[in-house]
């Protein structure tokens, strides 16, 4: 690690109340010499009586800062008690050459004023993006990081994806797992609640795999051991309590394959028994009743290969081929018309399914032969077929016999009210709702046939679609992520609708 000279820049931290809101400005004075690495962004930490904010001027870095310069960073609420401050230079690249810290006391209503020294060290590490606010973080379990906002890069390529609601997580082919986008139920495993623009990584620990929710993810270690993390109110983590929890450990291992849903959760074992628990309100624990469990209970039936929950229903494919659904059918998600709703699988017609996917009012599943149906709410177009019913927002009913999507599939995915969709030559569909771009091809107008996703001679190996944002990872292992980005789940470092792919920071 090499040092360069320690006097980088001076930074004066001034505290106004303006209002009766008592909002906090931060005024920021800075200035570099010659022997400072170009800096493209100022990331400014104020930790607060547990209350950990954080700007990054300007959000996007587009050009060499120009120095000395002036910031105003305006943080909600009135602020007193000892402060903490880190201010840290962040390169083009997105890695830290220099930072430095001060503290003193505020008195509310009252001014501070904070000098700090950055220090021109050439720190290798990727940065996460401004964050929304947070608490001062959780005890990490299991003996592993608690979640550093600052972690060593790994220069490691992606492998998996997944996408939450508005949070998105992956793992790397070096095991490890980062996550990003909203935090505030603890969703990504991090210190605090903040949100965060880029990738942060998790842990050290080893990941198989990972699969997010509403506001939770679970993940399963390369031990077989598995993991949740995130909001509780329902018990979805699978603990004994329903109170909220940073993170809890599932027992009764090894585990295969995890799907949370919104309020929910169910799991494959690797002796093939299906477990299910969390919110139950529609029977989509599939256990025979309506009563909600914060324990994992076994889903009759053997031989499980995968499964997916969504908000109101399951769906799960077994070794043999054969197809089950269970929960709420007011869209006719279950494939079944006779029915309002149900408390144990059900079989869809057919013994040659491969993959199943839920989305809030619809199912899409794939035969070996490659062929893609889907069924339920069009409420979007999300069923992929011109021709199905479409009904105004809300509204109950649906197609109950699965309408093909023309083409030979490799991988789908379901988001809210939209599928993807990866074809056999690697391409890239995606159909229904498109009012935050979450579609990728360059417009928010929402598409009852499949549309390609918008990047030139691009090859795709899977699709993660969450409720209005995607994400794909391509076949030379980088990432791609558009749609919604209100909480930085894009992980490009900046906010705001994305309608056509930009890759995650690496």
């Amino acid at each position: 690690m090499r040092f360069h000279p320690v006097l980088l820049a001076t930074a004066a931290l001034v505290f106004l109340s303006c209002s009766p809101e008592k909002d906090t400005y931060v005024v920021v004075h800075s200035d570099v010499n010659c022997d400072v690495p170009r800096v493209f962004q100022l990331r400014v930490t104020i930790n607060n009586n547990g209350t950990s904010d954080q700007k990054t001027v300007p959000e996007t870095a587009s050009a060499e800062l120009g120095f000395p310069s002036s910031m105003v960073l305006v943080f909600s609420g009135s602020r007193s008690g000892s402060v903490d401050l880190v201010v840290e230079a962040i390169s083009n690249n997105h890695q830290l050459i220099g930072q430095g810290t001060a503290s003193g006391t505020l008195v509310p209503g009252g001014t501070i004023n904070l000098s700090v020294q950055l220090a021109a060290t050439k720190i290798t590490g990727t940065v996460t993006g401004p964050d929304q606010g947070g608490d001062g973080g959780a005890a990490p379990d299991g003996g592993e990081s608690g979640g550093a906002d600052v972690s060593p890069a790994s220069g490691s390529p992606f492998a998996l994806v997944a996408a939450g609601a508005h949070s998105t997580c992956a793992i790397r082919s070096d095991t490890s797992l980062w996550c990003w986008g909203s935090n505030t139920y603890g969703q990504l495993r991090l210190s605090g609640t903040s949100n965060r623009l880029i990738p942060s990584e998790v842990s050290a620990t080893s990941w198989a795999t990972v699969a997010c929710g509403q506001t939770d993810a679970c993940g399963i270690r390369t031990d077989g051991t598995l993991s949740c993390w995130g909001n509780n109110g329902s018990g979805q983590l699978g603990t004994a309590t329903t109170a909220a929890e940073p993170r809890t450990e599932v027992p009764n291992g090894p585990w295969q394959s995890i799907a949370p849903g919104s309020y929910q959760s169910c799991g494959i074992k690797t002796d093939g028994t299906l477990w299910c628990w969390g919110d139950n309100t529609n029977g989509q624990l599939g256990t025979g009743n309506t009563v909600a469990l914060s324990d994992p209970t076994q889903v009759t039936g053997t031989g499980w290969s995968q499964v997916s929950t969504s908000y109101y229903h399951t769906c799960a494919t077994k070794q043999d081929g054969t197809l089950w659904c269970w929960g709420l059918n007011a869209n006719a998600e279950l494939a079944d018309p006779s029915v309002g709703f149900r408390m144990v699988p059900g079989q869809v017609s057919g013994s040659d399914w491969t993959q199943v996917v839920t989305g809030l009012y619809h199912t899409c599943a794939t035969k070996q032969d490659k062929s893609l149906w889907c069924w339920g709410g069009n409420t979007a177009g999300q069923l992929g077929n011109s021709t199905a019913l479409l009904l105004a927002k809300g509204a109950q009913g649906g197609n109950s016999d699965p309408v093909q999507v023309t083409g030979a599939w490799s991988n789908i995915s379901a988001g809210q009210e939209y599928t993807c969709g990866i074809m056999s030559d690697r391409s890239l569909w995606c159909w229904g709702d498109n009012s935050n771009g979450q579609l990728g091809n360059g417009s928010q107008t929402s598409a009852s046939t499949p549309v390609a996703t918008l990047v030139s001679g691009q090859a795709w190996a899977s699709v993660a679609a969450g409720s209005a944002h995607t994400c794909a990872l391509a076949t030379d292992s980088t990432l791609w992520c558009w749609g919604d980005n209100s909480d930085g789940q894009l992980g490009t470092g900046s906010g705001g609708v994305q309608l056509l792919p930009a890759q995650v920071v690496q």
